[in-house]
């Protein structure tokens, strides 16, 4: 879209940026972080609405920045997220329990973090008069597939993960019509640095035991995984906000491209080629039954996204985080999801809970560890 104003040519930016702020939630975690700092950079106004589950350290140094604005609370609270929602231009949903061991600690929780809480923004957004919603879905929603999949196949889910999104997915989309232009983002394994690491995702974590411990396991190694880097996942959800709402309302993305499809024993060749010093190891033991194969056709040719990072390059770029110290220990608990929330319920479930209390009291040893993550 084009616009004049005083015989000035305005792109679909230039109306996007001087308009209202871009709700993101879940802006301080791994993808949430780097989109953040790259909407500010383009001259964005942002709004935050993250609880900080796992502290501030991934946004502190722009909290002061003058064109973000934030709201330390938690969206699943109806009355917060119809306060934050008020003005904006659009929302981006990053927010969610993420992967499929943390998802499978506590179903309750993960339940009403990644689909009620999808469901309730979305109403608010909707009656508030904001047209676009993009939503951070994942590709684990095809499962185990031995087909070439793209947005059209069928979906497979082995996971709560996966199925919690697919049911997401599936209430943004009956919400559409001509007010209300919900946009699905399913990305592929994401993989490399963040102002939040993670070594809970395949590609990070076999990095940084090669680097730390010379030796990977590769459970299997068969398994088909599509692979994108967390700033170009940033970078596909800059073009869903700024495409012209007529290509994108209603319609699903795979974020990623066809050529960072990788058997996980491909993986592990990439790792040892730069580091090896590193023994692989493989098993028969298939722990993780996903393998799936995708074409990133539309996204490509729709959106006209490509990566601009190589699975190679971010080995590289992990490796000299943890060589130069920068990540001082990748085993540390608020760089694995998985491990941050089981500590939280076990140290919970070791305490004697009045009936009906042990939710209250999860969730207020999160933010005990939220206040001492913010001091680390």
């Amino acid at each position: 879209m084009i616009a004049r104003e005083n015989g000035n040519v305005k792109t679909e930016r230039d109306l996007a940026i001087s308009a209202a702020p871009v709700l993101v939630t879940g802006a301080a975690g791994y993808i949430g972080s780097i989109l953040v700092r790259r909407l500010l950079d383009l001259g964005y106004r942002v709004r935050v609405l993250d609880r900080l589950m796992y502290g501030d350290d991934a946004i502190r140094d722009i909290l002061s920045h003058p064109r973000l604005e934030m709201v330390v609370a938690d969206f699943r609270d109806r009355k917060v997220v119809a306060r934050a929602v008020q003005g904006v231009s659009a929302v981006v949903h990053l927010g969610a329990i993420v992967g499929d061991p943390a998802c499978a600690i506590d179903e309750d929780f993960t339940i009403g973090t990644n689909f009620e809480a999808t469901r309730i923004i979305a109403n608010a957004a909707k009656q508030a008069g904001v047209q676009r919603m993009v939503f951070g879905s994942t590709c684990s929603v095809y499962g185990a597939s031995e087909e070439i999949l793209d947005e059209t196949s069928a979906l497979n889910p082995v996971s709560l993960y996966a199925n919690t999104k697919i049911a997401a997915e599936g209430a943004l989309l009956d919400m559409q019509d001509a007010t209300f232009a919900p946009v699905i983002m399913r990305f592929a394994t994401a993989y490399g640095h963040s102002y939040r690491p993670r070594y809970d995702l395949a590609v990070n974590v076999m990095t940084a035991k090669a680097v730390k411990e010379g030796q990977i396991t590769i459970h299997g190694g068969e398994q088909w995984r599509p692979f994108v880097h967390v700033d170009d996942i940033a970078r596909a959800l800059i073009l869903a906000l700024e495409a012209p709402i007529e290509k994108v309302a209603g319609e699903t993305f795979n974020v990623g491209s066809d050529e960072q499809n990788y058997q996980l024993k491909e993986v592990g060749e990439v790792i040892q080629c730069l580091i090896p010093h590193a023994e692989v190891l493989t098993n028969d033991l298939v722990t993780d039954k996903r393998n799936y194969y995708v074409h990133f056709t539309k996204i490509r040719e729709t959106l006209g996204f490509t990566p601009i990072h190589t699975l190679k390059a971010s080995v590289f770029e992990m490796k000299m985080a943890l060589d130069t110290g920068e990540v001082l220990d990748y085993r540390d608990r608020r760089y694995n999801n998985h491990q941050f929330l089981s500590q939280i319920v076990h140290e919970v479930a070791l305490q004697p809970q009045p009936f009906g209390a042990g939710r209250i009291a999860i969730m207020s040893r999160m933010e005990q560890l939220m206040a001492s993550a913010c001091d680390d």
